[in-house]
């Protein structure tokens, strides 16, 4: 009965005691380890990069696409640009008039997208537009009754100098978007030529003589957008 009663008045507290000490030594362990992670992290964040470690995709992409080019622009593209090319101020009342007829007659298309046209023609600077990267210089052409925009960059937008020529296709790729990296790569080659030793906003109010490609959209309502590849003042 002694004993019973000692037993009784064990307070409730002392029971307690090796649990309580169990969690402080749990707690110990979290507060420890997330020490240690954050000293030392079992992982590292690295940026991608290319498999041949030669720098980044995009940069690879664009080098892919040069090496495209290079055999194919000086030697294909412009030769035939400069030969080929309509008389803008011949054929774009056409365009207007019946776009599939004259698009089946002067342009090229990809299935079932707007035509594309190689132009050329000799008209006035009116206006230089160089605020935006895409930047323009709109031509006014006797013989034609509305003005045309030639692209002066930075930015060049479209396809039409890859797709007027018909020299690059889209079966000689594997997917597409390297055939869009093509498209820019003519582009950049389109502005540096047309452009070489002339300051775009130096054009304005001069008549020049132009080459180059458009795609015509017959449901735009914005001037005939014109990427250059040659420009005579």
């Amino acid at each position: 009965m002694t004993a019973i009663t000692n037993e009784s008045k064990i307070s409730p507290q002392s029971r307690k005691g090796p649990k309580s000490r169990t969690r402080i030594v749990i707690l110990a362990l979290f507060v420890l380890l997330a020490v240690v992670f954050t000293l030392k992290p079992p992982f590292v964040v690295r940026p991608l990069v290319d498999p041949a470690g030669t720098g980044t995709s995009a940069q690879n992409a664009q080098s892919a696409a040069a090496k495209f080019v290079d055999p194919i622009w000086t030697s294909k593209v412009l030769p035939t640009i400069q030969e080929k090319a309509q008389d803008i101020a011949k054929i774009l009342p056409e365009i207007r008039a019946d776009p599939e007829s004259a698009g089946q007659k002067y342009g090229r298309r990809e299935a079932t997208n707007p035509y594309n046209y190689m132009v050329k023609g000799t008209g006035q600077v009116a206006e230089v537009h160089n605020q935006s990267q895409a930047g323009t210089a709109i031509v006014e052409i006797p013989g034609l009754n509305e003005k045309v925009a030639l692209q002066i960059g930075p930015v060049v937008r479209g396809t039409a100098l890859r797709d007027a020529t018909g020299i690059v296709s889209f079966n000689q790729f594997s997917n597409q978007l390297d055939y869009a990296d093509v498209s820019k790569e003519m582009n950049l080659r389109a502005l540096k030529t047309a452009l070489a030793g002339l300051e775009p906003a130096s054009l304005a109010g001069k008549t020049v003589t132009f080459f180059g490609t458009l795609t015509f959209d017959p449901h735009s309502k914005s001037l005939v957008l014109i990427t250059p590849v040659k420009i005579t003042p």
